[in-house]
């Protein structure tokens, strides 16, 4: 992790419109041979939840860590943690965490 490249800044927290305060997670486990387990997580109290679920079921395969939204198109995800392993130049391929 690189914080030099991190860019942090005070805001008004009144430029949020809207809040979710119960988002679903999607956690996707990719093992060896890069096949892709993806589970959809719901009624969690947060993300340390999630963290918590994806390690004790992970079973040594690799854990992406996503957060749903909705958009006028339709439902999007944002990466939380991981790195999705087919995306070209993924470090997830020299990552000691996916080789676990």
């Amino acid at each position: 992790m690189n914080a030099e490249k991190f860019k942090a800044t005070l805001v008004d927290p009144r430029y949020i419109s809207q809040e979710n305060t119960d988002p679903v997670y999607r956690v996707d486990f990719w093992n060896e041979d890069r096949a892709c387990y993806e589970n959809r997580i719901e009624n969690t109290e947060g993300i340390v939840d999630v963290l918590a679920w994806a390690e004790a079921n992970r079973h040594g395969r690799y854990a992406v860590i996503w957060a749903e939204y909705s958009y006028e198109g339709g439902i999007g995800m944002v990466r939380l943690h991981g790195w999705e392993s087919t995306d070209a130049g993924s470090p997830s391929a020299s990552d000691p965490y996916f080789r676990q």
